[in-house]
């Protein structure tokens, strides 16, 4: 069990117990499916094959801090825990203030650990390890993601890897120093820029605009763009930045973790590119 007080364990510690689907007036089971309900509420969280295997907020939770107590590379460290949609989705975010990387002077990284589970099927259950930017609490997307653990449902989940891939992941997270002051290196223009923005993160078209590309979601970039090469110069490091910068702020969306989990998919992928390296 977590040994803090900070966290409030109603939010995520809630029975789910998985019924026979049944027709509206019928008591008879629809072969093959299930639903999942909360016990403490009675909602109904979501319909499931029965081949779905439902893995329980509270054990990610818990094997998640075990398993950092296991590896025993931080003492100070910060555990969030969140809930979404009536427990639907969780997200933790465990932020290791005494492991950080300074890839220029004041500018820091801390490593940071991430984990997501669900029980309506929208979030595999992931572990990533990446790093976080603390010039304005920016997270920072890194190439693959440092290190990553993505299962689906229907597997067989097993959280009891994590530990290896928690000390796993801070050894590459030292390493990513040295890229970060490369990219300081790389000089940019603002042209080449917005072409990989309009083809790796907003090439789709919206109803408001005939372009291939969203148009407002450009506004955004090419206006943070500006103030990051104002702050770090005109080079590639400001540009990564710039897009972590748009990932992580979406507050206002209906569901900005989502948003902000979709984007940041869009940034590893686009910086895993010929383009990227070559920009």
């Amino acid at each position: 069990m977590l040994d803090f007080t900070n966290i409030n364990e109603i939010d995520y510690n809630f029975k789910v117990n998985e019924v026979p689907l049944t027709a509206q007036g019928s008591d008879t089971p629809i072969e093959g499916w299930k639903v999942l309900v909360r016990e403490d509420t009675g909602m109904p969280l979501h319909v499931h094959r029965n081949s779905y295997k439902m893995l329980s907020h509270d054990d990610v939770v818990n094997s998640t801090y075990d398993s950092i107590k296991q590896t025993n590379i931080s003492q100070d460290f910060g555990f969030d825990v969140k809930t979404l949609d009536d427990g639907r989705k969780l997200q933790i975010e465990v932020l290791f203030n005494d492991l950080v990387a300074e890839p220029a002077v004041g500018d820091y990284c801390k490593y940071r650990i991430r984990v997501w589970n669900s029980y309506d099927g929208s979030y595999a259950y992931q572990t990533v390890a990446d790093a976080f930017r603390l010039w304005c609490l920016n997270g920072c997307t890194t190439p693959d993601s440092i290190s990553k653990v993505w299962m689906r449902h229907t597997s067989q989940v097993n959280v009891e890897g994590a530990a290896d891939k928690i000390s796993n992941g801070l050894e590459i997270f030292h390493g990513q120093k040295e890229l970060w002051q490369g990219w300081m290196k790389q000089k940019i223009t603002v042209k080449k820029a917005e072409n990989f923005f309009k083809k790796y993160l907003i090439n789709h078209q919206t109803k408001s605009s005939e372009e291939k590309f969203n148009s407002k979601q450009l506004e955004k970039l090419m206006g943070q763009l500006k103030t990051e090469t104002k702050d770090l110069g005109s080079n590639k490091w400001a540009l990564y930045n710039c897009m972590t910068h748009w990932a992580t702020h979406t507050t206002e969306h209906k569901s900005p973790v989502s948003v902000t989990r979709d984007r940041e998919q869009k940034i590893a992928k686009a910086i895993n590119t010929k383009a990227w390296a070559e920009i």
